[in-house]
């Protein structure tokens, strides 16, 4: 009999929506998932979480302004709904008849374990990020006995804030976040130019700025576009038609060429058979960069989101990567990256060093390891 897992996500930048795919791939048809949006049905006086109103922020690049909403404003809205969420959470559960619950959500991982709890359902939580101070509300308070939790990697905001939680130590698991299948088994990077009919001596440059299509790629796009930098720039836009419109009436210096990308599901090609990447500090192209051994510039012209700060931090210790602080600067990187000889060895060396994402490989153990805990010991060791 196929077993069933509910999956909690939620649409706030497009992240936790793909991790929730990725789950539902990697464990094919051994397991039927139903993905649910929980912080939907969690009104606050009759409005709606405001979820769209949080994307729209990371849009326009709004990012002051985003800060406050997700560190101060969201996190007491839904705190203070905490019994309505493991209200909510526990309906479903009771509609779907799960054999497992996984979150790959922020703020609700402790009405999660509750709701969880109460129906005896093993519970495990899947992170997205690499600081996780939006995933640790009222954790301590949580007596889930039969619960784990994956990371990226061992950070002080990783496993050191989940132990500050009161999160056993033989809870958390190390394991790398999410990787979309399609990264898996990418094809070589010499038969991806071909097929896409770019020359294989080309530097080739891929821009992303988020699914939003942020307006900040604009700008991006522009100096790039006019810089003497014999490159193919592939800008990505995201759902943004708009941005793609003005993209499209950039000019471009002589060498240089420049391809607008729309919302794809070919992403993974695209960034594989790129020389180098620019980008947000986002922990999801970070994780794809790396497993796909491409260097980085990461945008730190403006202010970050507070919990991507540590997705910087760790790009600069792998050595794989620089941040972009000014404008100005941006034309010395990224000759430096697709065109010194030294650097680029110095990067292939940092990528080789870094450990192997093992998210596809432990997931479905740890999901089973979870499912056939004693019954008979389901009790709060807290």
């Amino acid at each position: 009999m196929v077993k069933k897992i509910l999956i909690l996500s939620c649409t706030g930048g497009y992240g936790h929506a793909a991790a929730a795919t990725t789950i539902e791939q990697l464990l094919g048809s051994a397991y039927e998932c139903c993905t649910f949006y929980p912080i939907n049905e969690l009104r606050i006086l009759g409005v709606p979480s405001g979820e769209s109103f949080y994307n729209f922020l990371l849009a326009k690049n709004f990012i002051h302004l985003t800060n406050i909403v997700a560190g101060s404003i969201a996190p007491s809205l839904i705190l203070s709904r905490e019994e309505k969420a493991i209200e909510i959470i526990r309906r479903k559960i009771a509609q779907e008849k799960p054999d497992l619950v996984i979150s790959v959500i922020p703020f609700l991982n402790y009405p999660a374990s509750e709701a969880a709890r109460l129906e005896e359902l093993p519970f495990l939580i899947v992170t997205t990020d690499n600081d996780l101070s939006n995933w640790v509300y009222s954790l301590d308070k949580c007596r889930h006995p039969r619960f784990k939790i994956t990371i990226g990697c061992d950070l002080p905001s990783t496993r050191s804030l989940l132990l500050k939680s009161c999160i056993p130590e033989e809870y958390i698991e190390t394991i790398g976040l999410p990787l979309r299948t399609q990264f898996l088994n990418v094809t070589h990077k010499a038969k991806l130019r071909s097929q896409h009919e770019i020359p294989q001596d080309e530097k080739v440059v891929l821009l992303m700025m988020g699914g939003a299509g942020s307006d900040l790629a604009y700008r991006y796009a522009r100096l790039i576009a006019s810089l003497p930098l014999n490159v193919r720039l592939l800008a990505c836009t995201g759902r943004n038609t708009s941005l793609a419109a003005h993209m499209r009436n950039l000019t471009v210096a002589p060498g240089n060429s420049l391809d607008v990308i729309p919302f794809t599901h070919q992403i993974h090609e695209l960034m594989a058979l790129s020389d180098l990447i620019i980008t947000k500090p986002g922990p999801g192209t970070i994780t794809e960069a790396m497993a796909l051994k491409v260097p980085l510039l990461i945008d730190c012209i403006g202010p970050s989101l507070f919990w991507e700060k540590a997705n910087i931090d760790l790009v600069l210790s792998y050595g794989i990567g620089a941040r972009v602080t000014s404008f100005a600067d941006l034309e010395m990187l990224m000759k430096s990256y697709l065109y010194d000889s030294e650097v680029r060895e110095k990067n292939s060396r940092a990528f080789q060093a870094i450990p192997a994402n093992q998210f596809a490989a432990r997931l479905a153990p740890l999901i089973s390891e979870l499912r056939t805990y004693p019954e008979n010991k389901f009790q709060s060791i807290f």
